[in-house]
């Protein structure tokens, strides 16, 4: 029997609920010990009150698709670095002074730990919008042991995050037209260089350039036209010219005195038929009119070669005449008409004018040839100049395009930084000022309450646990069962003394007043510190 009752009773839930019983005094005094000390704690830790503000993000009043804007910084980024501006040391230093925070701790710690403590103290809440990434409001709170404190500090701060958003978009977007302004100045430099380029390039290949291959060609044509007129109306005076010889020294063959005082006429042809010339000239005279009107020169030229010809046909017929009448009177001297001798001097100057003619005809042929060249020239350089030129047509180009968008990109963003400055762009705005908090969100005393109810039912819990390892007992036949196997025959009842029965009563007693004092007190303590707060 010794041996068996060393063993470790297994204890049953039953077991465990008579120990709770014969220990309820403990638990009772424990769970009133742990939370009165709770309760304690709670009221002499030094309340925080946490005023907050909630500040709206509005997007720019201006329809984006009239005006964009050129901030492309991420809002949560924006966010992220106003925070670390707005949380410096140098601005919360500022903070501190300006309030005077943290009066009872400025004397024994240095400002580091206290701008740390500050930091602690200000929260900053992202609050999403509708879509996942969108960020439509935020949070700005600060915490301090005065209400009056937390809600100045918490103006403070959202009336700093405001300004510093002004400030900051407003640079950001001052810094971006700056760099589009530079980099416009650069394109429009570039541009003018290919312009100036290409300017000395058409001047320098005037003619020669494509564009002008259609003209040239034109040009061409109408000079060779004009060469070969040239060369026809040249074969033309140099006809006239042997005509006008031929014609010539008929005259002087009929009045051999003239032929002396003309020295500066050379030996001439001899004389062709007057009829036939009449026919020839004749007919290419009805041949021209058919192609051109009666003031062509050409036309005048045969209608004046034709009347020298009738005139000298005139003048040939009166020397047959006369030469008969002096072969029938040799008494009868010769001597020379005057008609005939004015049409002689009209026949010289006609082939002086014919010579003169003759010579600028040959000076305009070759100034045609000389021209001619020069465009065929001009044809074949051509394509050389077209391959030259769309080089620098290409680069003109490339710069021409960059300086349009980067003109067009600095004035919109000239536009978004007046936006900008008159604060039609996103802004920052508070909805409703900074709560002042009327109650403590720290400590929260119902809670230590009921956290010390917690915590008082545990240490008895755990007092009678350690109770019942420390000296072990039977509670009820089943445990017993459990580690005896002789079955059991009788059970004594236990027969209490008077003095054991005193005992009884003094203990019931006490828990009676226990039971009632933690009825009353916990509810009540509870009930004020929730109405006080």
């Amino acid at each position: 029997m010794p041996d068996q009752l060393e063993e470790k009773p297994s204890v049953s839930l039953q077991g465990w609920w008579l120990r709770v019983c014969r220990h309820r005094l403990l638990l009772m005094f424990s769970l009133l010990a742990g939370w009165a000390l709770v309760t304690a704690v709670a009221l002499f830790l030094p309340a925080k009150y946490r005023s907050e503000t909630m500040i709206l993000i509005e997007q720019q009043r201006v329809p984006e698709k009239l005006v964009e804007s050129n901030v492309a910084v991420d809002l949560q980024q924006r966010l992220q670095s106003m925070s670390e501006q707005i949380l410096s040391r140098t601005r919360l230093v500022g903070i501190i002074e300006k309030f005077q925070l943290y009066g009872e701790k400025r004397q024994h710690v240095d400002t580091d730990s206290l701008v740390q403590k500050m930091r602690k103290d200000i929260g900053v809440d992202l609050i999403k919008g509708a879509l996942p990434d969108q960020i439509s409001a935020f949070k700005v709170s600060y915490s301090s042991n005065s209400p009056v404190i937390a809600q100045q500090v918490t103006a403070e701060l959202t009336s700093l995050f405001i300004e510093e958003n002004l400030r900051n978009r407003e640079q950001l977007s001052e810094d971006t037209t700056t760099f589009l302004q530079t980099e416009l100045d650069g394109a429009r430099k570039s541009l003018d260089e290919q312009e100036q380029r290409l300017r000395e390039f058409k001047n320098k290949y005037m003619g020669q350039l494509p564009e002008q291959t259609t003209s040239n060609v034109q040009i061409l044509s109408g000079l060779q036209g004009r060469l070969q007129a040239a060369t026809d109306a040249l074969n033309q005076a140099e006809q006239q010219k042997l005509y006008l010889q031929s014609l010539l020294s008929e005259y002087r063959a009929m009045h051999p005195a003239a032929t002396s005082s003309s020295s500066t006429t050379g030996s001439l042809p001899p004389s062709i038929d007057l009829d036939r010339k009449l026919e020839t000239l004749k007919s290419q005279l009805a041949d021209l009119s058919t192609k051109y009107t009666a003031r062509h020169p050409d036309i005048v030229r045969l209608q004046e070669e034709i009347s020298a010809t009738e005139k000298l046909k005139a003048g040939s017929e009166e020397k047959a005449k006369s030469t008969k009448q002096s072969a029938e009177n040799p008494e009868v001297r010769v001597t020379g008409d005057p008609q005939s001798r004015s049409a002689m001097v009209q026949v010289e100057s006609q082939l002086k004018a014919n010579e003169l003619d003759i010579a600028n005809r040959k000076t305009e042929i070759k100034r045609l040839e000389n021209d001619i060249d020069s465009y065929q020239q001009r044809l074949n350089l051509a394509p050389a100049r077209e391959q030259e030129l769309a080089a620098i047509t290409r680069d003109h180009e490339q710069s021409r395009t960059n300086y349009e968008s980067l003109l067009a990109k600095r004035n919109s963003s000239e536009m978004a930084t007046n936006l900008e400055k008159r604060q039609q762009g996103e802004q920052f705005r508070m909805i409703d000022p900074p709560s002042l908090p009327q109650r403590p969100y720290f400590p929260d005393r119902l809670l230590f309450c009921l956290g010390g109810l917690a915590f008082g039912l545990a240490l008895g819990l755990g007092s009678i646990v350690l109770m019942e390892f420390a000296n072990p007992r039977l509670f009820g036949e089943d445990e017993l069962s459990a580690i005896v196997t002789t079955p059991i025959l009788i059970t004594i009842p236990p027969v209490p003394t008077p003095a054991e029965n005193r005992k009884r009563l003094r203990l019931h007693a006490l828990e009676l007043v226990t039971a009632i004092v933690m009825l009353i007190a916990i509810p009540a303590v509870t009930l004020l510190i929730y109405r006080k707060g």
